[in-house]
C-alpha cells in the first residue's frame, strides 16, 4: 500500500512521476545497444558465443547477456544449448507476419520479376518507397555472374540511381531540397548530375515517361533503368521496377526496349496485385 507524505500536497504525490532526462538517456543507450545486438546476429554467417557477440557489437560481456536475455523472451534470439551459441530468432528472420501487405507484395511480383529477367537476362528489383527510403522488397539476379547484388536498403544517392530518380520526381521541390542538401550536389562520376537546374529539368522528364534511368551515374558502367509503380497523375508512386545491367551491355535502343517492358511490368502489377491497392494508403503516398 502506498503512504502519502502529509508535507506534501496530494496532487503532488499521485501524477505520474517523469522520467529523467538520465532514465531517458539510459533507456535509448538500451536500445541502441540491443538493435546493434541484433544486427551482429543476423549478419552472422555462423551462431556466435556470448563473447563473440559481445566482441563484435562493442559491448562488455554483462551488458551482452543482459540484452540478450531480452531478445531470447521477445522471439529476437535462440540460444543453442548444447553449443551454447545465440542465433537470430523467428521475429528476427521474419519480422513480418504472413498477411502483411509487403509479404503479399513480394509474392505477388515474384512471377513479373522473373518474367523481367527472362526477357533482359539481367538483374530485376522490385523497390518500395517507405518515407523517403528505398527498400528493396525482392530481386532476381542476372544470368551474368557479375550480376548486382541488392540490400535491404538502398544507399545510393538519390540524384544518381534510378529508385531515386523517381522518389525524386515523385516530390515538391522543396522536399526534394531537404533530401538533397544545396547544390551543387557531390559526383561520383563524369556523369553524375551536379547541378540542380539540370537535375530538376530531368525529373520533369521523368514525371512525363514514367521511367528515369541512371547510367554511369553513381557507378562506372553500371546503368540501372527504373520504372515508377503508379503513374504519375494518379498518385505518388509507391515504388518502382528497376532493371540493373553492365553499361556497354544497353545500347540506346536497348534502353529504349527495357523501359517499355518495365512500364508493361508495372501496369500489369499495379492492375493484378490486390497489395498494390493496399500499400498506397499503408504508405502514406495516396496524394501529389
Amino acid at each position: 500500500m502506498q503512504i502519502l507524505d502529509s508535507t506534501i500536497s496530494l496532487e503532488e504525490q499521485i501524477k505520474p512521476r517523469r522520467r529523467t532526462s538520465r532514465e531517458d538517456g539510459g533507456a535509448v543507450g538500451s536500445l541502441s545497444r540491443g538493435l546493434i545486438l541484433l544486427d551482429v546476429l543476423t549478419r552472422a554467417s555462423a551462431p556466435l558465443t556470448l563473447s563473440e557477440l559481445a566482441a563484435e557489437a562493442g559491448l562488455d560481456v554483462s551488458t551482452a547477456h543482459r540484452l540478450l536475455q531480452i531478445l531470447l523472451e521477445q522471439g529476437y534470439a535462440v540460444r543453442d544449448d548444447s553449443t551454447k551459441r545465440y542465433l537470430p530468432g523467428p521475429r528476427a528472420l521474419s519480422p513480418l507476419s504472413l498477411f502483411h501487405p509487403i509479404t503479399q507484395l513480394k509474392n505477388e511480383a515474384r512471377s513479373v520479376l522473373e518474367f523481367l529477367r527472362e526477357r533482359t537476362s539481367e538483374t530485376t528489383a522490385l523497390v518500395l518507397f517507405i518515407g523517403k527510403e528505398r527498400m528493396v522488397v525482392d530481386f532476381v539476379r542476372g544470368d551474368h555472374p557479375l550480376s548486382p547484388y541488392y540490400d535491404t536498403w538502398l544507399k545510393s544517392p538519390l540524384h544518381g540511381s534510378a529508385s531515386g530518380k523517381i522518389l525524386l520526381a515523385s516530390l515538391p521541390p522543396a522536399e526534394r531540397d531537404q533530401l538533397l542538401g544545396p547544390a551543387p550536389y557531390k559526383s561520383f562520376t563524369s556523369e553524375t548530375i551536379t547541378k540542380q537546374g539540370a537535375l530538376f529539368s530531368y525529373l520533369d522528364i521523368v514525371r512525363e515517361q514514367g521511367f528515369a534511368v541512371a547510367r554511369d551515374d553513381a557507378y562506372e558502367g553500371m546503368t540501372a533503368i527504373g520504372a515508377a509503380l503508379m503513374p504519375y497523375p494518379d498518385g505518388r508512386p509507391i515504388g518502382c521496377l528497376v532493371v540493373t545491367a553492365s553499361s556497354p551491355a544497353v545500347t540506346t535502343a536497348r534502353e529504349k526496349e527495357i523501359a517499355d517492358r518495365l512500364k508493361a511490368a508495372s501496369q500489369l502489377l499495379i492492375s493484378s496485385a490486390p497489395s498494390v491497392q493496399i500499400l498506397k494508403t499503408w504508405t502514406g503516398r495516396t496524394m501529389l
